[in-house]
């Protein structure tokens, strides 16, 4: 039985069918979307943290022994922690391992390892 617009019941039932799944289907990627937005932001905080952390060591004073230490750290509502440690490699080389855990609820987790020369010192 048509309407007297010329549209079945059938077909207006299909219609907003579709319609409500399309709807659905968007919903779904915007909030897909805003929990990648939030990661790449965590995961961005965590890096910068880590590489601040490096350039500070890298231009501080030559540290001689191993090294530990931790941390906490805050990014406005985001919150963290740093950790790092550092250890002679050779006579004239140390490493520094920095670990940086951005968030609490779901973490975002970067690590990055970088090694110093001594410069300007006999023997190295």
């Amino acid at each position: 039985m048509k309407t007297p617009g010329g549209w079945t019941l059938v077909e207006v039932v299909v219609a907003l069918l579709l319609l409500t799944v399309g709807g659905l289907a968007l919903a779904g990627s915007a909030t897909h979307a805003h929990a990648a937005r939030e990661r790449a932001l965590r995961s961005a905080l965590a890096l910068t943290a880590a590489e601040s952390w490096i350039e500070t060591w890298r231009a501080g004073p030559w540290v001689a022994g191993p090294e530990t230490g931790a941390a906490p750290a805050a990014w406005g509502v985001v919150i963290g922690s740093v950790e790092w440690t550092v250890g002679r490699v050779a006579p004239c080389l140390s490493e520094a391992r920095v670990r940086v855990v951005a968030g609490i609820r779901k973490p975002v987790v970067a690590t990055l390892v970088t090694r110093r020369f001594r410069e300007s010192v006999a023997g190295c």
